[in-house]
């Protein structure tokens, strides 16, 4: 056969493996009894991979061999407030992909049951709520208003320390990161039928005690959750029979048999607040050392802006990431002058964007807020333990902080759409474009009402002799209010916005005034009266004007042209294009 006649190779087809299908460890911490716990766990047996069970070290030992037959793995631990503390520790001995908690008094509803399975196909999510109802009075029905429903629990979770976080909130034990949905598939909750009043009444007393203060539907949280008797009259709804049923049988279950010996683990006490977020650290623990990677920089008042810093984990003492890491340790940015008085309001924190190892070090963008006037200041960076203490690893520098170049900005859209040229020639101004009553645009230059609310709000529409004395009156005033703003003076505040108006374009470096930005057809000498009543205003504050040459078009009215004449009296220059303009305002 030539060449010509071979047939190409063909590569063999290779069958794609099918993806591993994800696995479920259930958890429960429990004290007992056995009976109703080893019948909710019966019910999880088909769906869970894994059943992780730790014993609290104060339960009778008969739970334990009662257990065996139920659980793959049971672990005895020792107790200690919060009832929470052992769930990190218990996340990292489950095995499975994802980890559905329960407790010893919540019994999976039959829809749960069945839907589980599908849950954990989901790959874009990484965690679910599940609705808990509290059954009261019986087990034929459940709580149907506030505060017991909606009374969304994060139960299951996906097993995954890029997502899993733990806190040491009361009632807030699991925090987790990604997207999660809310399904309605709820847990029944039968506290309230287990447990007497007295015992329901004194939890709710003892977690006030540890927590103080939490309110839920206006009223205390815990008394409210834990104590539906002081609600008489609660709204209830009857459970649907093929759950009441499944209820009912786990509350009538009997004692198990005994199980098999099982291979007992214990938990110390160090494993468990090794982990848990509210351990408290060795004074070595509060050590570290933080470098400054760029020159001491020169910032603008107000400025956010984020140093480059090189921080090294000099404790024993892994520092968490993000927002909700604990212990809740942060990179903290706060000001003085040179002197060392301490400045409020520009204090900054910055959390790690990767866990520190003890021992370790990393690179972080720490974000700074300069003070919002200009001078020489004194920056300090320090590690912070929210709550307990600062590591006093301070490294200070001193930093010039210039002035911000804040330009008001009157016109029409085009005029603002104008604003990128003069920008192209002075890049460190920053616009404040007077938009009359318009909401602030989602993008763009920052925005504030003009005098459109203060002169014309509460008006009679059109012209005519009683609009024009309000004006005149309120102008007036405005004035007044402008010159005593500038002297350091105070007042009765102006209404309508007029007050915060003044007190923002005092914080300007000029006015400029590029075209009228009047409404369509509004009437033109009204229109013209705010223009030259925000001319007025600025120059009484001591800001100049640059009004543009062909801001009022040519009017036959003789009232119109006097206000042409004032605005153009009033102002510092008269500009016929950017470049004009651009030279005035470039600094000298």
């Amino acid at each position: 056969m030539s060449v010509s006649e071979r047939r190409p190779l063909e590569t063999p087809a290779i069958a794609a493996e099918p993806p591993r299908a994800a696995t479920l460890t259930v958890c429960c911490m429990t004290a007992g009894p056995a009976a109703r716990l080893a019948a909710i766990l019966s019910l999880l047996r088909p769906v869970a991979d894994e059943i992780l069970v730790a014993v609290d070290d104060r339960a009778d030992p008969a739970l334990l061999s009662r257990l065996a037959g139920v659980a793959d793995r049971l672990i005895l631990y020792p107790y200690a407030e919060p009832v929470d503390r052992p769930l990190p520790w218990l996340h990292e001995e489950a095995s499975g992909d994802w980890v559905l908690s329960v407790d010893d008094d919540e019994i999976p509803s039959a829809r749960l049951l069945a839907a589980l399975p599908l849950l954990l196909e989901a790959e874009e999510l990484t965690h679910y709520w599940l609705p808990r109802r509290w059954l009261y009075p019986d087990a034929a029905t459940y709580l149907d208003e506030a505060p017991w429903r909606p009374d969304y629990q994060l139960r299951l979770v996906r097993n995954d320390s890029r997502f899993l976080r733990f806190s040491n909130e009361f009632h807030r034990p699991i925090v987790c990161l990604g997207p999660g949905r809310f399904p309605d598939l709820p847990l029944w909750h039968v506290d309230p039928l287990v447990r007497s009043r007295a015992a329901r009444l004194e939890k709710a007393r003892r977690y006030e005690r540890l927590r103080p203060g939490m309110r839920i539907a206006g009223r205390a949280l815990n008394h409210a959750f834990y104590v539906p008797e002081l609600r008489p009259g609660a709204r209830t709804a009857a459970l649907p029979e093929r759950e009441r049923s499944l209820v009912e049988g786990v509350l009538g279950a009997g004692d198990p048999p005994r199980g098999p010996a099982v291979n007992l683990g214990r938990a110390t006490r160090e494993q468990i607040d090794r982990l848990w977020p509210g351990r408290s650290l060795a004074r070595g623990d509060y050590r570290a050392g933080l470098e400054l990677l760029e020159p001491p920089p020169t910032l603008t008042a107000g400025e956010q802006r984020t140093l480059d810093v090189r921080v090294r984990n000099l404790g024993g003492e892994a520092w968490g990431w993000g927002r909700e890491a604990e212990p809740e340790i942060r990179l903290a940015a706060r000001w003085g002058t040179t002197g060392g008085e301490p400045i409020d309001g520009v204090e900054l924190r910055t959390h790690f964007p990767a866990e520190v190892a003890a021992g370790g070090m990393d690179i972080v963008p720490v974000h700074v807020l300069a003070p919002s006037a200009p001078g020489r200041y004194r920056l300090e960076l320090d590690l912070v333990h929210e709550h307990v203490r600062w590591f006093g690893c301070e490294l200070a520098v001193e930093v010039e902080v210039g002035p911000r170049r804040r330009l008001a900005v009157m016109g029409d859209e085009g005029a603002v759409e104008g604003l990128a040229e003069l920008l192209a020639v002075l890049p460190e101004l920053e616009p404040l474009v007077l938009s009359g009553s318009d909401p602030p645009a989602r993008h763009g230059y920052p925005r504030l009402p003009g005098l459109r609310p203060y002169l014309l709000g509460d008006t009679p529409g059109g012209a005519g002799i009683g609009l024009g004395t309000v004006l005149a009156g309120r102008t007036g005033t405005l004035v007044r209010a402008a010159r005593r703003l500038r002297a350091g003076g105070s007042s009765a505040p102006l209404p309508r916005g007029g007050q915060a108006f003044l007190e923002e374009l005092a914080g300007c470096e000029a006015l400029v005034v590029f075209a009228l930005d009047a409404p369509p057809h509004a009437p033109s000498t009204r229109e013209r009266w705010r223009v030259v009543a925000t001319v007025l205003a600025a120059r009484s504050l001591g800001v100049p004007v640059a009004l543009g040459a062909d801001v009022f078009p040519p009017s036959p009215k003789r009232s119109e042209r006097a206000l042409e004449t004032t605005a153009r009296r009033s102002a510092a220059i008269v500009f016929t294009d950017l470049s004009e303009l651009a030279a005035w305002l470039a600094p000298t």
